[in-house]
């Protein structure tokens, strides 16, 4: 996650609202501990929305860091007031090579803001008494980025990190579009991609897309929500674009996918190496991890949560 420790910050001084309202500042995080959001100022909209990882980018980028307290509610103008389509996912499934092809086909799309932040804070689990008011921090967080990143006329797809499916419907509560997208992949080849690139147990593991899955069902019980396969699109780009332009209401070309499958979605990121030092990880937990996967109970429950989506 993001923090103010992120930045390398100068003296302070007051900042007038109204002056910075000229230009939309791109809310970057939810400071729990101070009440407080944090917006990076006089960024590039498009090259926010083009970013493998839009905070990554915005840090490298960032000159001014705009600290405001939640009581002054959205401050972007002019306020959008539509609400984004969320891809949710376990991560590690493709969903950042879907941002690239939402954004080759010129469909406005977000990757990994830190939008759900509160309400995975350790504070939101410890104090029940101000959930309402990191909730209230969320919503104004989600106005903002829409603001400074979306449009009243133009769908907005952000794509999650993979924290946020267990908290799905707090962050959708009230949400006027009831359009989402959940991206799975088969859990072997989910597992030992995660494993590779990040020092996790096989009890993590299993646990995580357990999670996921019951994110899927909830969306599912929810509303409108479009189920994408990452080995279907790998295997069948063409297809499944053709099935989610249909339920974006939006056109997907052929060059378009051809263009953003031409190249690594995460390449030059530190998520584009994998190391001997994970291939050796994945093969000391493997064994375990499949044991696990099936005498859980979660293989049988993928099969039944993803069958009844499919079906």
């Amino acid at each position: 996650m993001s923090s103010i420790h992120d930045f390398v910050t100068g003296p302070a001084r007051p900042a007038s609202l109204a002056a910075l309202a000229q230009q939309p500042a791109l809310p970057c995080v939810i400071d729990t501990a101070r009440a407080r959001t944090l917006y990076l100022p006089g960024l590039d909209a498009q090259k926010l929305r083009e970013a493998p990882f839009v905070n990554l980018h915005a840090r490298k980028e960032a000159r001014l860091l705009l600290s405001v307290p939640w009581e002054a509610g959205p401050i972007n103008r002019p306020r959008v007031e539509t609400d984004p389509i969320y891809v949710f996912s376990p991560g590690r499934c493709g969903s950042t090579l879907l941002h690239k092809l939402l954004m080759a086909a010129n469909i406005q799309s977000v990757s990994e803001p830190d939008i759900g932040g509160a309400l995975i804070s350790p504070a939101y689990q410890k104090y029940p008494l101000i959930r309402p008011v990191l909730r209230w921090a969320t919503r104004i967080y989600a106005r903002d980025l829409m603001s400074a990143l979306g449009s009243n006329h133009e769908i907005l797809v952000i794509k999650l990190r993979s924290q946020y499916c267990r908290v799905a419907p707090l962050l959708l509560k009230n949400a006027r579009e009831k359009r989402t997208i959940f991206m799975t992949r088969g859990f072997e080849s989910w597992a030992q991609s995660v494993a590779r690139l990040f020092k996790v147990t096989p009890t993590y593991l299993v646990r995580e897309y357990r999670r996921s899955l019951e994110c899927y069902a909830y969306l599912r019980r929810r509303g409108n929500c479009h189920f994408l396969r990452y080995e279907s699109l790998i295997e069948q780009p063409h297809r499944e674009m053709a099935q989610l332009a249909g339920f974006l209401g939006r056109e997907i070309s052929v060059r378009a996918i051809e263009d953003a499958m031409a190249v690594g979605s995460q390449e030059g990121t530190r998520l584009d190496r994998v190391s001997e030092r994970g291939l050796a990880r994945w093969d000391a937990i493997k064994d375990e991890t499949s044991r696990l996967w099936f005498s859980s109970g979660t293989a049988a429950l993928c099969d039944q949560i993803i069958g009844a989506g499919e079906s």
